[in-house]
């Protein structure tokens, strides 16, 4: 029997035991997953989560965030939410308490509102000193009519947007992924992210998306995807890998076969991901480097540090 256990992305690592402390206490795996996420979405460490999370071009912070239960499939995500920290408990409230699954922008904001949730002023120094710079580097490039203004429509129709995404690191990416299993095989995926670093305003990558930067089915397994979500959209990678599962592949191969499709599409951007199998095995996978993931079971007083794979084209 495999022990109750959660795995995650580095910037989750520190806030696992949070959700191992509610399972301990007897807590659903759900539970365990939404507790390790808002951890991470509270701080300030992680730069691309929560509060203190990368803002778009205009300065603001937008949080995307999704839930699964593999259990059931049922879901919910939201997206565009800048006025409220704890987006993964919004995107649970979406799935258990509403028939939808995908909430945006001001709905989110009233649906949370009507659930209770508290606002939160999701900048800080750091994302006020980057809205500055930013406004200031391409105020310089623009006439006088547009200097002060609304900028960033000057840069669409100039494509200065293209060359501006151009300048972004894969560090400018970057996503909390929690993953649990409970001794009786029920698996829960939690994504969390503020999104690209200066996205245009409105922007939604994979990770609220089911089945692109989420996906579980206790039948099979479980992913969680980060990186340049555009690619993982195209190719709804996190649905295709547990489809691989399904199919008998292991799951090396399965992750293996999802990221070359990645590797084939020859974009610019980078893909990792998390996953489980339904027997428990646990790994993680990168287009672009050495990748590793961290585990703790219910057993251990730390996460540990596991090893992954480098996917890299044919």
């Amino acid at each position: 029997m495999v022990k109750s256990f959660l795995i995650g992305t580095r910037n989750a690592a520190p806030h696992l035991h949070e959700g191992i402390e509610v399972l301990r206490k007897g807590g659903s795996i759900l539970d365990a997953v939404e507790a390790a996420v808002t951890g991470i979405e509270e701080s300030t460490e992680s730069g691309n989560v929560g509060v203190g999370g990368s803002p778009n071009i205009l300065g603001v912070t937008e949080l995307d965030a999704s839930i699964m239960d593999g259990t059931t499939l049922r879901t919910g995500a939201v997206a565009a939410v800048s006025k409220y920290v704890n987006a993964i408990s919004i995107a649970r409230k979406v799935m258990e308490e509403t028939p939808h699954v995908f909430l945006v922008g001001d709905g989110a904001h009233r649906f949370a509102r009507a659930m209770g949730f508290k606002e939160w002023d999701l900048s800080t120094g750091r994302t006020r000193m980057i809205a500055d710079v930013i406004a200031k580097d391409i105020a310089e490039e623009l006439t006088d009519d547009f200097r002060g203004k609304e900028y960033y429509v000057e840069m669409i129709r100039s494509r200065k947007l293209h060359e501006w995404y151009k300048k972004l690191s894969d560090d400018q990416y970057g996503t909390t992924n929690v993953i649990g299993m409970d001794s009786k095989g029920n698996i829960c995926v939690g994504v969390s992210t503020s999104g690209t670093s200066l996205k245009y305003p409105g922007r939604v990558g994979d990770s609220p998306v089911i089945g692109a930067g989420n996906y579980c089915d206790n039948r099979y397994g479980g992913v969680a995807c980060t990186g340049k979500g555009e690619l993982s959209i195209r190719l709804l990678t996190a649905r295709m890998t547990v489809k691989y599962l399904e199919e008998g592949m292991s799951l090396e191969a399965a992750i293996t076969k999802s990221f070359n499709e990645i590797l084939a599409l020859n974009d610019p951007g980078s893909m990792q991901c998390i996953a489980v199998d339904k027997n428990g095995n646990t790994l993680s996978a990168s287009t672009a480097r050495e990748s590793t993931h961290w585990y703790m079971d219910v057993d251990m007083d730390e996460p540990k540090e596991r090893p992954g794979i480098w996917v890299k084209a044919d």
